[in-house]
């Protein structure tokens, strides 16, 4: 059985200039009443995992307010590079099994971890290119699957203070689903019964075939 896995967004710079000052905002609402928080990412080179879990906030007037969306984890996009091929070794030590995992895009992923509904999720991006302003936002909408986007802020229009366009934008959206964890335990311990099932047979078909001298075969019976 399984089960549907934590929702997230995930936004991959593609952008091939270097994105300084970058601010991730994120308004949303839980029970129809509005939240707001923000996280400052500063250069966008690496790949960072989110939270988001609106307990605990504080009412301002007009939203709820709070450290919200905040960075759970970070490490560089060479880091990632060298831990997959780490793995891919691991996995086939021959090295003809996989190919090059291929160049790591800085990323920002987004975890839902508030257990209550999120819907109304607007998440916008400022952030600066060579100095210049720029700005943008996506609305998501309900918070309760996975959401792939890109933030690549080439061919924007300059309105006077800063640069707009469709910087910020969705590239797919679904749902993950991931193994009830009762049920990969017992998968487990399944596996490991039938391991040793295998290597009692095998002993028992080598004392067996020595006493008499040859060898025997179990056969399924109609």
């Amino acid at each position: 059985m399984t089960i549907a896995g934590t929702p997230k967004i995930a936004i991959t710079n593609t952008d091939t200039r270097e994105i300084d000052n970058l601010r991730i905002s994120i308004t949303f609402l839980i029970n129809g009443q509005p939240h707001f928080d923000y996280e400052d990412h500063g250069t966008f080179n690496r790949v960072v995992t989110d939270d988001l879990n609106a307990e605990n906030g504080t009412w301002n007037g007009s939203s709820w307010a709070g450290n919200f969306l905040y960075t759970k984890g970070s490490q560089s996009t060479q880091k990632v590079y060298l831990d997959t091929e780490q793995a891919l070794a691991e996995a086939d030590p021959s090295g003809f099994g996989f190919d090059d995992p291929g160049p790591v895009l800085p990323q920002i992923t987004i975890m839902k971890e508030d257990g209550r509904d999120i819907t109304g999720l607007r998440l916008a991006a400022d952030f600066t290119i060579n100095g210049q302003p720029h700005t943008d936002y996506e609305d998501i909408g309900p918070f309760d699957r996975h959401y792939g986007l890109v933030l690549n802020a080439m061919n924007g229009t300059w309105d006077g203070t800063k640069w707009v366009g469709n910087f910020l934008s969705t590239q797919y959206s679904g749902f993950d689903t991931e193994m009830d964890p009762g049920l990969l335990t017992f998968l487990n311990i399944l596996c490991v019964f039938c391991l040793l099932g295998a290597a009692a047979v095998g002993v028992a078909s080598q004392e067996l075939g020595a006493s008499r001298g040859g060898s025997w075969q179990l056969r399924q019976l109609i």
